[in-house]
């Protein structure tokens, strides 16, 4: 008996990775085509068993990975702002000062949402679905800048009478709203037109002095 145990568990342990594989496989291509779908017909216009066609797979399987079509469209939207997250973190490791970090910072977000501009039109968009998702997100956005913000507040970098909190939402809701507007028709504005505007308003405001 021991060696016929001994004997079957090597046979078993493939046959469970195999398996996880093969689940991982299913749930990467139900990202994927939701990803697609959304793209095209928002999230409003996708159904599971839309999503599941696309993947080549049963009705019955997208339940075994994402009780419904908000919750996949949350991880897509979780793992799109954990990439911009990544981008802005590289920007802000590198040694310079706050006024010279706000144009790299600019250039990576507006080169994200090129790179990632159909699920950035979904994550900020007028999808009243999605509203709910784009909120939280927003407000995570919003607290990642105000901590670092404080930081430099409490080191003399930047004035107290500019409270974090209040400039954070000020900034992300400035972004968020540029971005949304620029992904619908990029025709409306250059890139580098983009760029230069928003970095002109992050240092010297709005009514910035003439030269």
């Amino acid at each position: 008996m021991v060696v016929s145990v001994a004997l079957r568990e090597p046979e078993t342990q493939p046959r469970l990775r195999a398996a996880d594989r093969s689940r991982a496989l299913t749930r990467s291509s139900l990202i994927s085509s939701a990803k697609e779908l959304f793209a095209t017909r928002g999230l409003h216009g996708v159904t599971t068993h839309a999503i599941a066609r696309h993947a080549g797979v049963a009705a019955g399987t997208f339940y075994l990975h994402f009780k419904d079509k908000s919750e996949i469209f949350r991880e897509i939207a979780l793992e799109t702002m954990a990439g911009l997250r990544a981008v802005l973190t590289r920007v802000n490791s590198t040694e310079v000062s706050l006024r010279d970090g706000v144009r790299p910072r600019v250039e990576g977000l507006v080169r994200f949402a090129e790179e990632n501009r159909d699920v950035m039109r979904i994550i900020f968009g007028n999808d009243t679905e999605a509203a709910q998702i784009e909120s939280e997100l927003l407000d995570a956005f919003a607290a990642d800048i105000a901590r670092g913000r404080s930081q430099k507040v409490e080191s003399g970098e930047m004035p107290a009478e500019i409270d974090p909190a209040v400039m954070s939402q000020a900034l992300v809701g400035m972004l968020a709203r540029v971005v949304r507007w620029w992904l619908e028709d990029p025709t409306r504005a250059s890139r580098e037109t983009v760029i230069e505007t928003l970095t002109r308003i992050q240092l010297s405001g709005t009514h910035p002095r003439k030269t």
